[in-house]
């Protein structure tokens, strides 16, 4: 980069649109935005980080990088758990955590406008606050991390049972080009109305799933839902087996279901402090332990009604054998010191402090993706086995979503990043995991980083895969947003 254009010249030209408090290129500050926080992939380096606060400052920004042709990464959190805000090729990060606002919320409609850099402390505490009535579907992340960027990378929210991923609670856009130019896509595109994406052509596939590679989202229109009073149940099965064919009778069962999601036992203990003891087994279910601890949610807008969905279930589940409580009904099965983080599954966002290993420079990343409800199972028993084959006892973590249509899931492995070699060690876990999840047919992963895209794109159609390429060029004709992420 310093070849393009001298340092200093850059850094005052940056300045100039941001202001000097809010552009850094000293080194103990770049190295916050170096790397994705948790996880082993590779840590980058970049040259400049800005934190713009509108969306003309970040048309500047990007105008400017675009004329150089500078790198530019878009940045909240840094905690993605895939790496692809990794700045790997150097250049500009673009903080975006300033950019944190609620612009409007209409409740006939049911939507939010939200500016990109929102969070999900932000978001839920503006509703609370302002909208109760009103709730969004939210990831299990860190109160401090992106609500937009989760939603573009297909997160997996507590709707997802009813509405599906995040990449469906998108209205629409607002967007800088990585030429510097402004679009909106959806209805705000002709109206002042960001209530969907329907009738135009549905160019917000332009910027989902392509992990901050064809633009800056500065603004966004996300659904929101009625917030009903809801049930929560706790759903044991002896095997993940045996607990995922509950949830597909439960998803064809007509309850308006609003979250259905489990961990394996591994998890479970993890919530308590517990992380990959020799005390744990590899497999509970031949130790007598239920290996599936699925949490349901529905929501009513009467107690009758509530009893009624709930009659439905626990019949379901007393059919297949299992067992089925009200969620504060089973945390009565544990003493107060063993609860752990339990009681915030409940309510979105969660710090997993206990599910990682937040020793210093601790982390951990996960091996996960979208799947066949087929081949969920098929590919929980695959990757547990490939886990124990470097000696780890892996979290999984499974969702049925969009009313059943299609599953997730992934498997995390805790580490210490002080450790070089335990570093190591565990990407070639989360490699070999990967490989042998993508036996079954359907699994594709989700939040890629660029090995596992690069996997992904080895059986995808190569007219396809063409067409991505050339759309990708047509956008950012000079390569420079977010470079280095696999296409």
């Amino acid at each position: 980069m310093t070849k393009l254009v001298e340092v200093n010249k850059l850094y005052e030209e940056l300045a100039g649109i941001v202001g000097e408090r809010f552009v850094s290129n000293r080194p103990e500050e770049l190295f916050l935005y170096h790397w994705d926080f948790v996880t082993a992939e590779e840590p980058g380096k970049c040259d400049f980080v800005v934190m713009p606060g509108t969306t003309e400052e970040v048309r500047q920004i990007v105008e400017l990088a675009n004329r150089e042709k500078i790198p530019v990464v878009p940045w909240i959190s840094g905690i993605n758990i895939g790496g692809v805000c990794i700045p790997r090729m150097g250049g500009i990060v673009v903080d975006l955590r300033r950019m944190n606002k609620v612009l409007e919320v209409n409740e006939d409609d049911m939507y939010a406008v939200v500016e990109g850099g929102i969070t999900w402390g932000d978001l839920k505490g503006y509703l609370l606050k302002n909208h109760p009535d009103l709730r969004a579907g939210i990831t299990w992340s860190p109160p401090g991390t992106g609500v937009i960027s989760a939603y573009i990378c297909y997160g997996m929210l507590d709707l997802g049972m009813i509405g599906g991923t995040g990449a469906e609670f998108i209205n629409g856009l607002e967007v800088v080009l990585p030429t510097g130019k402004v679009v909106r896509v959806g209805s705000c595109m002709s109206t002042d109305y960001w209530y969907g994406r329907q009738p135009y052509p549905d160019l917000a596939g332009l910027f989902i799933g392509w992990e901050g590679t064809t633009g800056i989202i500065t603004k966004a229109g996300i659904k929101l839902w009625p917030n009903l009073p809801r049930r929560d149940y706790i759903v044991l099965g002896k095997t993940v087996d045996s607990g995922v064919r509950i949830f597909k009778r439960l998803a064809k069962a007509g309850l308006g279901i609003v979250d259905m999601c489990f961990l394996n036992f591994v998890w479970l203990t993890a919530t308590q402090g517990v992380r990959d003891s020799e005390n744990i087994p590899y497999e509970p279910e031949k130790a007598g332990l239920p290996d599936f601890y699925g949490l349901v949610t529905v929501t009513g807008a009467t107690e009758k009604e509530l009893d009624a969905k709930e009659e439905t279930l626990m019949k379901i589940c007393s059919e297949e054998g299992e067992m089925a409580t009200r969620f504060g009904d089973a945390l009565g099965l544990f003493s107060e010191n063993q609860i752990g983080e339990f009681l915030t599954y409940t309510s979105t966002p969660i710090q997993l402090y206990t599910v990682w290993d937040f020793a210093r420079g601790g982390g951990g990343e996960w091996t996960g993706g979208y799947v066949s409800s087929k081949h969920l199972v098929d590919v929980y028993y695959r990757m547990r086995e490939a886990a124990k084959r470097h000696g780890r006892r892996p979290q999984f973590y499974g969702r049925a979503m969009f009313g059943g249509h299609y599953w997730i899931g992934r498997m995390n492995i805790s580490f210490s990043k002080n450790d070089p070699q335990e570093i190591q060690k565990v990407r070639k876990c989360l490699m070999d995991m990967d490989e042998e999840a993508r036996k079954v047919g359907s699994f594709i992963r989700y939040k890629p980083p660029p090995w596992a895209k690069a996997r992904n794109f080895e059986k995808a159609d190569p007219n396809t895969l063409e067409l991505m390429q050339k759309i990708k060029k047509l956008i950012d004709p000079n390569g420079i947003m977010n470079p280095g992420q696999g296409l």
